[in-house]
């Protein structure tokens, strides 16, 4: 497995990696129309922006992107950690959350926060995030997400 930045031409198959995961990952804790909302909402051009200016690595195997995660270092959310249905269980996630968490040990961030949809919760809190509160993502005006709201020190 490779881990490696993002860049501008990896738009297409980050969208893939997505809209998979929340189709058939997140589809064990949510409705179909919450997941179709989700997924319906996120255009391959809308990672450009997070390509150009966050820190976004995507993970591939056998030169597949199967996994990508995003790191805001202006105010230390992992804004995504996402693998696809068909490679979950093999450490990808947790290689790419090792490498954002790296990042943030360099640039002196002393925490790690994050919104945790339901499904991921147990992956988070295995990697030593704390829930701090429930909360309600709006998907659209019809269409809210139930996810918990968590963090991690980093540099004790």
């Amino acid at each position: 497995m490779l881990i490696r930045k993002a860049e501008k031409d990896d738009n297409e198959a980050i969208w893939k990696v997505h809209t998979d995961a929340i189709k058939n990952v997140c589809s064990s804790h949510y409705t179909p129309n919450q997941v179709n909302a989700w997924a319906g909402k996120i255009k391959p051009n809308s990672y450009l922006e997070s390509i150009e200016n966050k820190e976004m690595f995507v993970a591939e195997i056998n030169d597949e992107i199967v996994g990508f995660g995003q790191l805001n270092l202006n105010n230390g959310e992992i804004e995504a950690i996402y693998v696809s249905s068909n490679n979950l269980k093999m450490g990808v996630g947790q290689q790419l959350f090792q490498k954002l968490e790296s990042i943030a040990k360099d640039n002196r961030l002393q925490k790690l926060n994050l919104i945790s949809s339901l499904n991921a919760f147990g992956f988070y809190n295995r990697l030593g995030f704390i829930p701090r509160k429930e909360m309600v993502h709006n998907i659209s005006d019809e269409t809210t997400l139930e996810c918990v709201e968590m963090e991690k020190d980093i540099l004790k």
